[in-house]
């Protein structure tokens, strides 16, 4: 009786084992079956005539022939001025126009300390 006892859990798990894999072997079957169907149904349909009329197929447009290259315009070039021409109203001199280069900075700074330096020297 001992022994037999030993066996009812074994057994059991072999069992359970078994319709597992019967289980998934009915679901894998049903699932190749559906899917045969599903082919074959979408096979079936493509062969017949469809009831609405076709357009045709849409091919290339005849090609253009081919360009050639364009032909070089002359170049146009400015018409020579008849006379040099005069400005509204006379420039100043040369020596008005402020000439700021480094030089004249430093010696605009220069005179300005220079004023500056007058201009307290009145106020006292």
């Amino acid at each position: 009786m001992h022994n037999v006892a030993m066996w009812i859990p074994a057994l059991f798990l072999i069992l359970v084992v078994i319709s597992i894999l019967v289980t998934y072997w009915q679901l894998t079957l049903t699932g190749l079956a559906i899917w045969a169907l599903v082919a074959w149904k979408r096979h079936a349909a493509a062969d017949t005539r469809p009831s609405y009329p076709r357009k045709p197929v849409q091919t290339r447009p005849v090609s253009k022939p081919v360009q050639t290259r364009p032909k070089p315009k002359p170049v146009q070039t400015r018409p020579e001025p008849k006379s040099k021409p005069q400005p509204a109203r006379e420039m100043p001199a040369p020596e008005y126009l402020p000439r700021w280069t480094a030089n004249r900075r430093l010696d605009a700074g220069r005179e300005h300390a220079q004023w500056q330096k007058t201009f307290d020297s009145a106020a006292q």
